[in-house]
C-alpha cells in the first residue's frame, strides 16, 4: 500500500486526469500513472476508501448484489467529482496481462466492465469527460496504436510517437513495481525462515489491499506471531499445471499457483479472502481447497467487506494456528 501511495501527482501542461482508486487500479496504478504522467497529465488518484466515501456513492449503486469492492467505486467517482476533476479515466479491460499460468487471462466481468455501470448510473459523469473505452494492455504491440486512436477522441495534439513513448514507460514501471513486490516478499520469507515463524499467504485479489475491504486482517495475523505475504509473491514459482476447473482468469491463476507452491512448504499456509457477492469465488474456493488438501494442508477462508467486527475472524485464525501446532 505504501508503494502504491508513492505514486503522487506530478503537475503537467495537459491538465488533470482522475483515477478512481479501486478494483484493478490496485495493481495497474503504476502502469497508468506512468503512462499519463509521461504524456504530460497530472494524475489524481481518489483518496483511500473509508466508510464515509462508500456512503457518499451509495445513491448511484444500481444493484446491491454486486461485490463490495465494486460498490466502493461509486464513492471513488463521487470523491473525484467533488474535487472538481473534469476528466476521469477508468477503462474497460476484458483481459489482464498474460502471466502464463492459466488457460486464458481474463479479468472477471465486474473488474472488466464496471466502468459501463458507472457511466450508466452516475448522472454527473455525463457532464464530464469519462474515458472508459475498451483497452487491451495485454497486446503490447497493438496497445499504443489503439490507445492513440482513443486519445484522439478526447484530446488534440497527442502524437503516436508520444503514446509509444508513454506506453514504453508504463510497461517498464509495471515490471519495476512487481519486482519491488517480489523483493519485499522475498525479504519477509527470509526473515520468517531465520526466526522460524510460520508464513501465512493472505490470498485474494489485488484490491483486497484496500483498508476498507480487509479491515487490517494482515495486522491481526502478524499480531498472532506469523509473517504475511500475498499470493503474487510466490505465484511465479510454479509452472502452469492442470486444474479441475477452467483456469481462465489472471487473479485466479495466481491463487491456484500459490496454493500449489504452498504444498511444497511446511512453513507456509494459505488464508483466502473472499468478497460477499463474488460469483467467481464460488469456483476458486473449491479449487484452492482441493489443491491444498491434496498436499495435506488446511484451507482457511475469511469472508470480508462490510464486516466491522473482527471477533469471528480472530477465532478462525486462532483455530488455524492451534491446528497447525497439533
Amino acid at each position: 500500500l505504501d508503494l502504491l501511495q508513492s505514486y503522487q501527482p506530478v503537475p503537467g501542461p495537459r491538465g488533470k486526469i482522475g483515477i478512481p482508486m479501486g478494483l484493478n487500479f490496485y495493481e495497474l496504478l503504476p502502469f497508468w500513472h506512468s503512462f499519463w504522467t509521461s504524456l504530460g497529465f497530472e494524475v489524481i488518484p481518489s483518496p483511500l476508501s473509508t466508510r464515509s466515501l462508500y456512503l457518499d456513492g451509495q445513491h448511484t449503486i444500481p444493484s446491491d448484489t454486486v461485490c463490495f469492492p465494486a460498490k466502493l467505486m461509486h464513492g471513488h467517482i463521487e470523491a473525484l467529482l467533488r474535487q472538481g476533476i473534469d476528466t476521469i479515466f477508468y477503462p474497460c479491460m476484458s483481459y489482464n496481462i498474460d502471466e502464463g499460468l492459466g488457460d486464458n487471462h481474463y479479468n472477471c466481468p465486474v473488474v472488466a466492465y464496471y466502468p459501463e455501470v458507472l457511466s450508466a448510473n452516475v448522472e454527473e459523469l455525463k457532464q464530464k469527460t469519462f474515458i472508459h473505452d475498451y483497452v487491451g494492455i495485454h497486446r503490447k504491440r497493438d496497445f499504443p496504436i489503439k490507445m492513440h486512436q482513443i486519445l484522439n477522441q478526447y484530446f488534440s495534439g497527442i502524437s503516436l510517437h508520444e503514446v509509444q513513448k508513454a506506453a514504453k514507460a508504463a510497461y517498464e514501471e509495471y515490471d519495476k513495481y512487481f519486482a519491488q513486490v517480489h523483493k519485499e516478499g522475498e525479504r519477509i520469507i527470509e526473515e520468517a525462515e531465520r526466526l522460524h515463524k510460520p508464513i501465512i499467504v493472505l490470498s485474494g485479489r489485488p484490491y483486497h489491499l484496500d483498508p476498507e475491504i480487509n479491515h487490517g486482517i494482515n495486522k491481526l495475523i502478524t499480531s498472532l506471531g506469523a509473517a504475511v505475504i500475498s499470493e503474487d509473491v510466490i505465484s511465479n514459482r510454479v509452472e502452469k499445471f492442470r486444474t479441475g476447473v477452467l483456469n481462465q482468469w489472471t487473479y485466479h491463476s495466481r491463487l491456484y499457483a500459490a496454493a500449489k507452491y504452498i504444498g511444497t512448504r511446511p512453513d507456509m499456509n494459505l488464508v483466502q479472502l473472499v468478497s460477499f457477492g463474488c460469483g467467481v469465488d464460488a469456483i476458486t474456493t473449491d479449487e484452492v481447497r482441493e489443491i491444498l488438501e491434496a498436499e495435506g494442508k488446511i484451507y482457511t477462508q475469511i469472508k470480508i467487506d462490510e464486516i466491522t467486527n473482527l471477533g469471528a475472524v480472530k477465532i478462525r485464525l486462532r483455530s488455524l494456528f492451534a491446528a497447525l501446532e497439533q
